[in-house]
């Protein structure tokens, strides 16, 4: 694949780096609760479209990664004005979605931790199907990603994870392999024991926080964890 790779240096920021988010070109509900999550040391990738989305929120991008399609004259130019490292895949043949391609990237600069907005897919099912699949890219590195909006919290774990919330808040725990053994929970309405989850069940469906702080832990296999804030309707 041929890469048009467009950079211009803008320094390096005065503060430490703490995490990437990446801000997908998808719906993005609730942009003040997007915005409130950056904190002034990550380090910023916009896919594509998902630009409008970062000067919405007033954001300067590190780094913007697509094929360019969503990139209308307006938005050509603010990426002038801001000269960001630009990482252009020509859309002929390409294989891999812009998501797809951000997150390889990413893997590669050293984070441990990855927050993807406006990738739930909206009104595509299939678009959000894939993106939850997606988050195996960094979970095989080692590193936490998670997608997120102003009330749904989705990630991967393959052995252990511990996830914040409230009393009352829904924890949803589904296998994505045949089967996924060993499964302890802490912190749950709903305990579990060293049990197995299996494919296509909703045996992990719709559990709840009885603390701030749910702990989990497999033997083997590979769980979709979804969050659901119940504070926010």
């Amino acid at each position: 694949m041929i890469i048009i790779h467009i950079t211009v240096t803008r320094g390096a920021p005065e503060e430490q780096l703490q995490k990437i988010v990446i801000i997908a070109n998808g719906v993005i509900g609730d942009r003040e609760f997007c915005r409130r999550q950056i904190r002034k040391g990550d380090y910023l990738i916009c896919v594509d479209g998902g630009l409008h989305h970062a000067l919405a929120m007033g954001l300067r991008p590190h780094l913007v990664v697509g094929d360019g399609d969503s990139l209308d004259a307006d938005l050509y130019r603010e990426l002038e004005r801001l000269s960001p490292e630009f990482l252009q895949y020509p859309e002929i043949n390409q294989e891999e979605s812009d998501l797809e391609l951000a997150l390889n990237h990413a893997v590669t600069l050293g984070f441990k931790e990855i927050v993807i907005f406006g990738a739930l897919g909206g009104e595509r099912a299939d678009h959000g199907f894939i993106n939850y699949l997606l988050l195996l890219i960094p979970l095989k590195k080692g590193i936490r990603a998670r997608i997120i909006d102003g009330r749904q919290e989705i990630q991967l774990m393959d052995r252990v994870l511990e996830v914040e919330g409230r009393a009352g808040d829904y924890l949803s725990l589904f296998s994505l392999t045949p089967r996924v053994t060993g499964v302890v929970t802490e912190g749950l309405k709903y305990s579990l024991h060293r049990e197995t989850l299996y494919f296509a069940s909703t045996r992990g469906l719709s559990n709840q926080f009885s603390d701030s702080l749910a702990r989990l832990s497999i033997e083997s296999g590979l769980l979709l964890v979804i969050k659901i804030d119940q504070s926010i309707n």
